[in-house]
């Protein structure tokens, strides 16, 4: 498969902080060569960057950064390469799904956390804890409309995979929505029924994976684990079945901090998913 990397290296605002610091790991690590020896062709490798002269602002960043990456990835599917998008934070996914207009579009979301948080529900503040609820259209309009290609996906088509750390709002919404919530004892043996139950017909798929999805045990992903995650085996089988049912047009790998993967099982895993994925 012809594949285009896109990185974006900036956690809450801040290049190469923390979680910023991931998608370059990931490429030191030997990832351009791994696909390669897998029979892929890497087309292009694009850093994304920020206006070196504005101070970091969480949510000015990531709206410049998902603006930027829109146009990038319709450039990248205009000639029929695979999008796939390694950032700090998951609000990435904004400018990725934004990307991929006008098809109907199905999101595959693996993280511990709901990401469905708004301005008025969240405690933390955190903009990346609203990056799904803004991809499907439940906050911050006014800036999602100015990322070019932005359109709400639809609840019908929204996966919430190994999913198991939600505040009460997000759980309500999940709970009176149209959402597929699949826990992580459901996957992979009844991930293939819940997909066929879903309108997936004519739509493409984005997957995203927040690598916290991932058991503690594989790894300590970032600073925020959530432990009784998906093992590596579940999450392979899972994008299995996913591409089985949804052809993929792109997929993002988000909230990996090197510094926290001190044996490095969690960098093993995001190569095992993205060959899964391609």
């Amino acid at each position: 498969m012809d594949v285009q990397l896109f990185l974006v290296p900036y956690d809450t605002g801040r290049p190469r902080w923390r979680c910023g610091a991931g998608p370059e790991h990931l490429l030191h690590a030997g990832l351009t060569a791994h696909l390669q020896r897998q029979g892929h062709v890497v087309r292009d490798i694009h850093v994304l960057e920020d206006d070196p002269t504005h101070d970091p602002a969480e949510i000015r960043t990531a709206f410049e950064l998902a603006r930027r990456l829109a146009v990038q990835v319709r450039a990248a599917r205009a000639a029929g390469h695979f999008a796939l998008v390694l950032s700090g934070n998951c609000s990435a996914a904004i400018g990725t799904l934004s990307g991929l207009t006008p098809a109907r579009r199905a999101i595959f979301w693996f993280d511990a956390h709901g990401d469905l948080n708004t301005p008025e529900t969240t405690t933390s503040g955190f903009l990346d804890g609203m990056g799904l609820a803004v991809a499907t259209g439940l906050c911050w309009q006014s800036l999602a409309a100015t990322v070019p290609g932005y359109r709400p996906v639809e609840a019908e088509t929204t996966f919430l995979l190994g999913v198991r750390d939600l505040d009460p709002p997000e759980a309500s919404l999940v709970r009176q929505s149209a959402m597929t919530l699949v826990a992580v004892d459901q996957i992979p043996a009844e991930l293939p029924r819940l997909l066929e139950l879903a309108p997936l017909a004519e739509t493409v798929g984005y997957l995203h994976l927040d690598l916290d999805v991932l058991d503690p045990a594989v790894g300590r992903a970032n600073y925020l684990p959530v432990p009784d995650g998906v093992t590596v085996a579940q999450l392979t089988a899972a994008v299995a079945a996913i591409r089985d049912r949804v052809p993929l047009h792109a997929a993002g790998i988000a909230s990996y901090s090197p510094e926290e993967d001190r044996g490095q099982g969690i960098a093993r895993a995001a190569f095992a998913a993205i060959d899964a994925m391609l």
